[in-house]
């Protein structure tokens, strides 16, 4: 049955899927999920270290996220205009991010950046905008140099005229650039580029904070990836230092799309009628109602911090058993985290890489991918389905269920060292 599903796959949707991530030599269609756990077409469980991308932090189908959705879905599915939910849900937002005095929502995490580098031209009147190379802001054209290889087919080459990559942690190329006056923004994800595989440095955040604001340039935090899971007011809350913009989604919408910019009302004053530089917005699903519902039902359940201090120590525990794991059987790959984010290096000893988030460990990640899709093949075939490179934990995610994954690592790892002898441990 699953062989059937993977060939009507292949013949219905361009590339046998619909995100570039879940591509795979060996493909899995799903049927349905609960808790930590899917299933297969076959009825193959698997443990799910996915996530929805990180959105689910209360795991598939909380009671009152699906409470929240269905008691919506008998009040209407599409509003066409405000609705109680989003006024609501755009309140629990400046309730707990710190720098957030206006909201404006959108479909997704990539539209959600695309439009705040849109708001930025339009507050500043400056042309480019400068990225860090190895941060993840979607995939639209100005998003993805830095993370692919070279500038992405297809993307219009005067995307690349107006952006300015400038390598992580260098302040001086950061203040060479501003000091021209061209640049409407800096963004960044600022608990580390590509989910966490460099690392948060608050001091580096906050010398960025300094500069941008000496050149009157935006500095707009991507929290799509740690808003609200590295804590209830995500990486700004952690470090007191406050974006001038804001971009949000995943555990923001519960599971569902959706995605939202929060700013001072300076800055989103832009989006007023009449506005000289008035931004123009418009989205058919902009916050939608059933997107509202699981997102209101997600933060009500996250905004103590209980949440996430439990899943930051779930975590220490996961990485530190599964890296005992890696050891005894002898395997050069090794686990790290920040926040509820695990993230894995392979051949990290022969490189001569510390086991932490760092640029060589974001380069090894791109330099190492064919071993990386093995490891992830031999993990389908135990039953745990994540990322090649990193996995998200979930409420869901409970001791007994961390300790049997923990297990299924370590087939994993032994087979994978059979196939690949150079991967052993030097003595």
């Amino acid at each position: 049955m699953m062989q059937d599903w993977e060939l009507r796959a292949k013949r219905a949707i361009a590339g046998g899927t619909t995100h570039d991530s879940w591509a795979s030599a060996h493909p899995v269609v799903f049927k349905h999920a609960n808790g930590a756990y899917k299933w297969d077409t076959s009825n193959r469980q698997y443990t799910d270290f996915w996530m929805g991308h990180g959105s689910l932090i209360l795991g598939h189908n909380h009671p009152a996220v699906i409470q929240a959705i269905a008691t919506q879905l008998n009040s209407g599915t599409h509003l066409s205009g405000n609705h109680t939910l989003l006024v609501e849900w755009a309140e629990k937002i400046i309730q707990m991010v710190p720098s957030a005095e206006l909201v404006r929502f959108c479909a997704s995490g990539t539209e959600a950046t695309l439009l705040a580098l849109r708001l930025a031209r339009a507050y500043t009147g400056k042309p480019y905008i400068m990225r860090i190379d190895g941060h993840f802001h979607g995939w639209h054209d100005e998003a993805l140099s830095g993370v692919v290889d070279g500038w992405p087919t297809g993307s219009h080459p005067d995307s690349a005229h107006y952006l300015q990559l400038v390598p992580p942690f260098d302040l001086e190329v950061v203040e060479t650039s501003l000091m021209e006056g061209k640049t409407a923004a800096v963004i960044l994800e600022p608990g580390g580029g590509s989910s966490g595989t460099l690392p948060y440095n608050r001091q580096y955040l906050q010398e960025l904070r300094n500069i941008t604001q000496r050149y009157d340039t935006l500095l707009i935090f991507d929290e799509v990836m740690s808003g609200f899971r590295y804590a209830p007011g995500g990486v700004q809350q952690l470090s007191s230092i406050m974006p001038d913009v804001t971009t949000l989604s995943k555990v923001l919408c519960g599971g569902l799309p959706g995605g939202a910019i929060a700013g001072s009302q300076m800055v989103m004053s832009c989006f007023e009628a009449g506005h000289n530089t008035k931004v123009l917005h418009t989205g058919t699903f902009n916050g939608n109602p059933l997107s509202a519902s699981a997102g209101l039902a997600t933060l009500a359940l996250v905004a103590d911090g209980a949440v996430q201090e439990t899943l930051n120590k779930n975590t220490i525990t996961f990485v530190n058993a599964v890296n005992e794991k890696a050891e005894q059987v002898g395997i050069d790959v090794q686990l790290f985290h920040q926040s509820s984010i695990f993230h894995i290096l392979i051949g990290a000893q022969k490189e001569g890489v510390d086991i932490s988030p760092s640029e060589e460990a974001f380069w090894i990640t791109q330099k190492n991918a064919a071993v990386y899709n093995e490891l992830k093949i031999l993990l389908i075939q135990h039953g745990i389905d994540m990322h090649k490179s990193h996995g998200w934990l979930s409420t869901c995610h409970t001791d007994d269920i961390l300790e049997d994954a923990v297990d299924r690592f370590h087939m994993a790892f032994v087979k994978l060292l059979n196939q690949n002898s150079a991967m052993g441990l030097a003595d």
